[in-house]
Order: C-alpha cells, then structure tokens, then sequence
C-alpha cells in the first residue's frame, strides 16, 4: 500500500503547467505502486515477448504516430522504450523513465514512471498493452525504483488491475 505524502508546491506548480484544478471530481488521475513486493501480476501471453526496444527510433515513431501523434516529440534518442514484440516486431509501447517528476516528496525513494503507453490498433484487445505496463514495472523495480508513477492519465481502472493507486484527481481547465 501506497502511503505518502503530496507535495504542494509540486502540485501548485503542475496545475499551473497542466492549467488544470485538482478536485474529487476530475477525470484525470496521478498514479503511483509501491514496487518493494511487487512482481508480475498478468500471466504471459503465448508469442508475445517484453523488453527495452533497441531498434530504429523513426520505426518506433511510425508506431507512435498511430496511437497518438503528439507523443512523437517524446521519443527521441534518449529515451528508454520498453515494448511488447510480436515476431520480434514492436506491437506496444511505453516510455520508461528512471527518475520520474512526481507530486509525492519524500526524496529518500527512487520514483521512476511509465508514461506514453500505447498498442498499435490492429493489436488491441489482446492484453498487450496491460502485460507490457505489468512488465515495464518489474523493469522500473530492476532500475531499483522504490515508486512507479503514472503522470496524467485517464485509464484510472485499468491501472488498478496492476495495483496502482490514485494519488490525485484533477480536471483541464
């Protein structure tokens, strides 16, 4: 279980990046998992392989591109890609960062994040994209993170199958 403390100037600090309001009744959610007894939580899935992507980033980007196009920018050479392969070919996407921007202060834990998780549309509704998060944690506890972090995200209830919890709520203004 998740006990920690909000940061409140973070959190003022990302409304007014966000330009958004924090409330009970916002859409989006900050998440975050303890990883000290986590491990993998989804059974495999037949001829579906996990791991850091090590390919060419414009094939990655095309990928990308077909989930959400504004996430591009994101995916550069030094970013650290952890997908889901089917026939060794990306299907799944996140990005792993091993030192995440989170709104919890407690400076003693290493908080690491998964952010910009996506499955390409002729691959969903297969599980993928849950057993890529579910494997993309274990591979932040690997990094020795003590916190993995979901930043802004909707997907509140699918994130929970994995344990994560609800740190706080919040609308776009």
């Amino acid at each position: 279980m998740l006990n920690m403390q909000i940061d409140t100037i973070k959190l003022k600090n990302m409304e007014a990046k966000l330009n958004c309001k924090f409330g009970d009744d916002g859409v989006f959610v900050e998440m975050a998992l303890a990883l000290n007894e986590y491990q993998e939580q989804l059974p495999s899935i037949s001829g579906v392989s996990f791991g850091v992507y090590s390919g060419d980033l414009e094939k990655i980007r095309k990928l990308v591109e077909k989930v959400d196009a504004k996430w591009c920018k994101y995916f550069t050479e030094n970013t650290t890609i952890f997908c889901a392969f089917v026939n060794k070919e990306p299907v799944s996407f996140c990005i792993i960062t091993p030192t995440a921007d989170s709104i919890l202060c407690d400076d003693k834990l290493k908080i690491g994040g998964v952010a910009c998780v996506g499955t390409v549309p002729e691959y969903r509704k297969r599980g993928l994209g849950l057993k890529m998060v579910d494997m993309a944690t274990v591979y932040l506890k690997t990094l020795n993170c003590d916190i993995a972090y979901i930043h802004y995200t909707h997907l509140e209830k699918w994130y929970k199958k994995l344990g994560y919890e609800t740190v706080v709520r919040f609308s776009l203004s």
